[in-house]
């Protein structure tokens, strides 16, 4: 073979190559974006299984891509299931969080000592909920009066 023909090899090569890196890039963040967009939809809706069985195949997905096709490992399934943990925990905690400042009438699951809340601090712990994007305006304004008439 000549020169030109050794080049021109090489040129196609590499651009093969570099165009095989981009598809794989491509379809790794795809991957990414789809598992992410699973694990926001899990937050809402934390007791969903077919909404867990997926984000965790989408996440399986999302490993094995990361890993050059190779199989998810052991470590990629806790990271996984950390994952949605982590979302539906968060939830459950928050939705938690709302229902004890909302309602502290609610009798507990479990007996506990008497506590006296004050108006000031459960009105503190609504603005906090709010402040952290646990409740929407128009719920804290709904209870901020209910709270308010208790006066």
């Amino acid at each position: 073979m000549d020169t030109n023909t050794c080049l021109v090899i090489i040129i196609v090569v590499v651009i093969f190559a570099v165009l095989v890196a981009y598809n794989q890039a491509q379809e790794r963040e795809k991957a990414r974006k789809a598992y992410q967009a699973s694990l926001e939809k899990l937050k809402a809706d934390p007791s969903n299984p077919n909404l867990k069985q997926q984000t965790l195949a989408l996440g399986r997905v999302y490993s094995n891509l990361t890993r050059n096709k190779t199989g998810v490992a052991l470590f990629d399934e806790v990271a996984v299931m950390n994952d949605i943990n982590a979302a539906t925990a968060g939830a459950t905690a928050g939705a938690a969080a709302i229902a004890s400042a909302l309602s502290p009438t609610r009798a507990p699951a479990q007996p506990s000592a008497p506590t006296s809340t004050t108006i000031e601090d459960r009105l503190a712990k609504l603005s906090d909920l709010k402040s952290k994007g646990l409740i929407s305006d128009s719920e804290y304004e709904t209870k901020r009066q209910k709270l308010m008439d208790e006066l």
